[in-house]
């Protein structure tokens, strides 16, 4: 077993402790896949137990092949039978609800549904549900269910929660629903998956035997339902073996949003009181700088268990803390950056990353990088012009300039809902062949009453658009558009996190409406503006990022700072460190839990850098169209001095001058 002479002392140890319940902390690039793969290698090379009777549980479908590989690497698999059980939670759930189909309410099997029939399902119960879809929108129900899911709640555990009452009844049908199409979403496999572990001992006592250790990853991100799930399988309470080894650090928890508990680790010793705590603290990773300075900044949170990472890695460079003028200043001077740093230090594009808080801050990266033809790539995230809400306002854009466009038509006729559904828009189409199907919108004679008052609200709100656009901004006409089509409330309807992404979309466009605008020449007419407006959006290329770019040196990666989770590059641009956007907490809404997350996420971006870390704020941005002043995140307080360099080019400097070779020299 010579993969243990690669191990640190307390990875080593973690390895060695095979009996009883067992916690690793582990920093941010300790080695942790190293220490958990080899400890699986050690338990089927001790024979402390047959391969098949190992479990490992991962988060994604990604993790469990790299884990799976990294085993099959460290024992000779020809020697022993079967293989360690290596997935995530669904995955495992639903081998063993098909083999315990008895227990189970289906009698020949069932189905899957994902987030679209989920949605489909609850769009055709509200039909026939008193429950008003101006007031609660099916994706907010959807988002509902899916949380009392993460924490293992069924309708009748809601009663006493203070929940809405038809949102509990709604909830009771949608699972009658669900079965009767002998169906599960992604959430009831889970909580299928306990409630049969719960209800019938012979199948608890079974999968506790036959899975005689567990593993599980990424430990900070389990939520309620899936704590259960583990409990019933190993704790000595439910008459498990209490063979458990969970690896985390809830200084890396940053999914709450989507249900994760951090409560899980940091109370896991209270329901398992004989744990052996090992905390893996050397950083393999980053600069001395870079790890020294993230410790301080997470030592700030009390929601943790106490540990410093450390590294044997060089000083490194110093962070650089840049703060901005305005955030286009902010993305001219990263990538110029990153074109200093490859002309001159040998760097590739592909050893860059820029991090923001939110997808509507990639608009401005995209933009200078498509100028200067730089290869780069959204990771997580669509290109800003390809998303939902800003094709949808494009095709406004259109339609008001001609209306004869019926696929930009076909796109907005329902956006947001009239009432106006497929069927409308088929019986419309079959009269086209003599007019339009803008034509048939202005005459829908032949068409019910209901629809015809319908249509001609739709017609009568472009005609307004079109009157108006010759005479108005382009910012004001897309105000009008909001404002009068109601695309804006219903999205806050909605309630969803992906709803307010939405919504921070549309600002930016707000914004890009506006530098548009200041950059047109001054002798350009108000009616000229939309046309020249469209057609610079709309002739990027379809795959902007790679087109007519150079390949050699691969591509910068944009993403949020949740998508930068398990990564790690060499140079890391955190952008937009300014109170409100990042943290994105407002004042009067601020707790301290939730900005104890944005701290941790704050930590998570700056540990995946390893060699140099760049910090950017801005003294103003532009938010639907206002100027704001920002104010640096309170983080920067949080670092000490000694290892941050500041630069201040706040005052009248323009984004030209970021050009200059070597600026930060």
């Amino acid at each position: 077993m010579t993969f243990l002479d690669t191990l640190n002392p307390p990875q080593k140890e973690a390895v060695l402790h095979t009996e009883g319940p067992l916690m690793i902390l582990a920093g941010a690039g300790s080695g942790k896949t190293r220490m958990l793969t080899a400890r699986i290698a050690y338990l089927i090379e001790k024979h402390l137990a047959e391969p098949w009777q190992i479990l490992a549980v991962t988060f994604t479908n990604k993790a469990a092949e790299e884990m799976k590989e990294r085993v099959r690497a460290l024992i000779n698999t020809t020697s022993f039978i079967g293989f360690p059980e290596i997935g995530t939670f669904h995955a495992i759930c639903l081998r063993v609800l098909r083999k315990e189909l008895q227990y189970t309410p289906f009698e020949k099997g069932f189905v899957i549904y994902d987030d679209s029939d989920q949605l489909s399902l609850i769009k055709s119960i509200q039909k026939n549900f008193d429950l008003d879809q101006n007031q609660f929108a099916p994706k907010a129900l959807q988002t509902c269910i899916n949380r009392f899911k993460c924490d293992a709640l069924e309708p009748d555990d809601l009663a006493c929660r203070g929940v809405d009452s038809r949102i509990v009844e709604f909830y009771r049908v949608y699972q009658k629903e669900l079965f009767k199409n002998q169906a599960l979403d992604f959430g009831e496999i889970l909580c299928l998956m306990v409630r049969v572990l719960r209800d019938h001992r012979e199948v608890r006592t079974k999968y506790q035997k036959f899975f005689s250790y567990l593993h599980v990853d990424e430990f900070q991100d389990t939520n309620r339902v899936q704590y259960l799930l583990l409990s019933l399988l190993t704790a000595s309470a439910h008459g498990g073996n209490e063979n458990l080894c969970i690896v985390g650090d809830e200084d890396q928890s940053i999914y709450k949003w989507r249900g994760a508990d951090i409560r899980n680790i940091l109370d896991f010793k209270k329901d398992f009181p004989k744990t052996k705590m090992i905390k893996l603290e050397q950083n393999y990773r980053s600069t001395q700088t870079i790890v020294s300075a993230a410790s301080y900044l997470i030592q700030h949170n009390r929601e943790r268990n106490k540990k410093i990472l450390w590294t044997e890695n060089t000083q490194g460079m110093p962070i650089l803390r840049i703060h901005f003028p305005d955030e286009r200043a902010e993305a001219a001077m990263a990538v110029s950056e990153i074109k200093r740093l490859c002309q001159n230090e040998g760097y590739a594009y592909s050893d860059f990353a820029i991090f923001y808080r939110t997808h509507a801050q990639s608009r401005q990266f995209e933009d200078v990088f498509r100028r200067e033809k730089i290869s780069h790539k959204l990771i997580g995230g669509l290109r800003f012009y390809d998303r939902k809400e800003i094709k949808d306002i494009l095709a406004y854009f259109k339609v008001i300039l001609n209306p004869l466009d019926s696929v930009s038509l076909r796109r907005i006729i329902n956006v947001p809902g009239r009432g106006i559904g497929k069927t409308t828009i088929e019986k419309c189409e079959t009269l086209t062949k003599e007019k339009s199907l803008w034509g048939v919108f202005k005459n829908p004679s032949e068409l019910g009453n209901s629809v015809v008052k319908k249509l001609s609200g739709f017609v009568s709100l472009i005609q307004k658009f079109q009157s108006e656009q010759p005479c108005i901004t382009l910012v004001d006409l897309y105000s009008m558009i909001l404002e009068d089509t109601g695309y804006i409330r219903e999205l806050k309807q909605e309630g969803t996190i992906e709803a307010m992404s939405r919504i921070e979309n549309l600002e930016e466009l707000s914004t890009v409406l506006q530098e548009f605008e200041e950059d047109v020449s001054s002798d350009v007419e108000k009616k000229e503006l939309l046309p020249l407006f469209l057609e610079q959006a709309l002739l990027i290329p379809e795959d902007e990022s790679q087109n007519g770019f150079s390949q050699d040196a691969g591509f910068v990666s944009l993403m949020t700072l949740h998508s930068s989770k398990g990564l790690e590059f060499p140079v890391v641009f955190m952008v937009g460190m300014e109170e409100g956007l990042f943290p994105s907490i407002k004042i009067w809404e601020e707790t301290s839990e939730e900005i104890e997350e944005e701290r941790r996420l704050c930590y998570v971006g700056m540990t995946r850098a390893r060699e140099r870390l760049y910090l950017f704020h801005a003294a103003m941005r532009r938010i639907w169209g206002e100027i704001l002043v920002q104010k640096p995140a309170r983080f920067f307080l949080e670092i000490p001095e000694e290892f941050i360099e500041y630069r201040d080019f706040s005052y009248g400097l323009r984004p030209q001058s970021f050009r200059i070779k070597g600026a930060f020299r």
